[in-house]
């Protein structure tokens, strides 16, 4: 109502609208707020002199007013500084555009609070499950981690057993003593390796190394192995080149990768292994089989630690006993380089790992 208004106007229009405050309009736009306090304050003061008094004799002032662009918590803060229980609402052009009360500001946040509630239940209740899943894949490593181990020492023991009885030579088993011995020392320095490499406590020692050196000893030893199922090792790309890295590390991952590759591989087929220059000067290795393929939702989180598509059996034909591929991924990301899976990879068929080393790792 306007400033020149009486108290018995505004007595009359807050009683027929139902409402406590009337937001009093000068020259410029608001200038005050007649409240029924203030009403019934002056009617008590001056009960004979009220019903002509005018209302901007009686409103309280200065006004306090916020914007419509003013958040929830700017009017809540202005409420408490200036010690009032009302906002009028201005526009920037000075216009009236509404009023904020007490009452308006504690439901809207009691309407917060119930919509942050609810989304915090349901983030509470996500972090759960994901937890949960995370405990089981964990047990199912543990599980996965228990039997490896008890089948090369049962392999070991059953060596052993034939080599007491004179059943054999000791030159032909020995290539599977060595294996067992070799996949019991991966298994136990995956485990301690994936660890550090999280938290970035191994230091990469780089080397320059010829990549026969890398490579070469390797498909020696697992040739052995491949043939007891006829499978051939199919060396492709460039063989005399020299490669920038820490070779324990590069040595492990290919091991890694060559090891799933056999295990994947049917009898009687080939397991890929190609090496070049990649762009930019790194070097790119690639090993790849022509078993089962690997699922296409199972790719995107195949590297992941325990979350190898979630299955036993595909943890069982790509990276054995669930952490042999995070590792891989670990130490190639180490050397700031990328790695990755590709299925099918031969006609419809297979599965291959490619990783790429940066020319200059640090």
């Amino acid at each position: 109502m306007p400033a020149s208004a009486t108290l018995h106007e505004a007595a009359r229009i807050l009683a027929e609208r139902e409402i406590s405050c009337l937001v009093v309009l000068g020259d410029d736009g608001p200038v005050g707020i007649v409240s029924e306090r203030d009403l019934v304050r002056y009617v008590a003061g001056n009960p004979e002199a009220c019903g002509n008094r005018r209302v901007d004799e009686v409103m309280s002032h200065p006004l306090h007013t916020v914007t419509p662009g003013d958040t929830v918590a700017q009017a809540i803060g202005a409420l408490s500084r200036h010690h009032i229980r009302r906002l009028p609402v201005v526009t920037p052009a000075g216009e009236l555009a509404g009023i904020l009360t007490q009452t308006d500001l504690l439901r809207a946040t009691e309407r917060r609070l119930a919509a942050y509630a609810a989304d915090l239940e349901r983030l509470v209740s996500e972090r759960t499950a994901e937890l949960r899943d995370l405990e089981r894949r964990r047990d199912d490593l543990v599980d996965l981690t228990v039997h490896d181990i008890k089948n090369s020492v049962s392999v070991v023991d059953s060596v052993l057993r034939m080599m007491d009885d004179e059943l054999t030579e000791p030159a032909v088993v020995m290539p599977l003593l060595r294996r067992a011995t070799v996949r019991i020392s991966m298994l136990v320095c995956t485990l301690l390796d994936v660890n550090r490499l999280e938290n970035g406590s191994m230091a990469l020692r780089v080397q320059e190394v010829p990549w026969t050196t890398l490579c070469d000893p390797l498909l020696s030893e697992l040739d052995l192995v491949a043939r007891n199922r006829s499978i051939t090792f199919d060396r492709t790309g460039e063989r005399h080149v020299i490669v920038r890295c820490d070779p324990t590390l590069v040595e492990r991952i290919l091991l890694n990768l060559l090891d799933n590759a056999l295990t994947a591989a049917p009898e009687g087929t080939k397991v890929d292994v190609h090496a070049e220059r990649a762009t930019g000067g790194g070097f790119l290795v690639r090993v790849g089989n022509r078993g089962r393929t690997i699922p296409p939702d199972a790719l995107p989180t195949l590297f992941d630690k325990y979350r190898q598509a979630g299955e036993t059996s595909l943890l069982k034909r790509y990276g054995g006993w669930g952490l042999g591929l995070t590792f891989c991924r670990l130490a190639v990301e180490r050397h700031g380089g990328t790695i990755r899976a590709i299925s099918p990879y031969a006609d419809g068929e297979g599965a291959a790992f490619e990783f790429v080393i940066p020319a200059d790792p640090r």
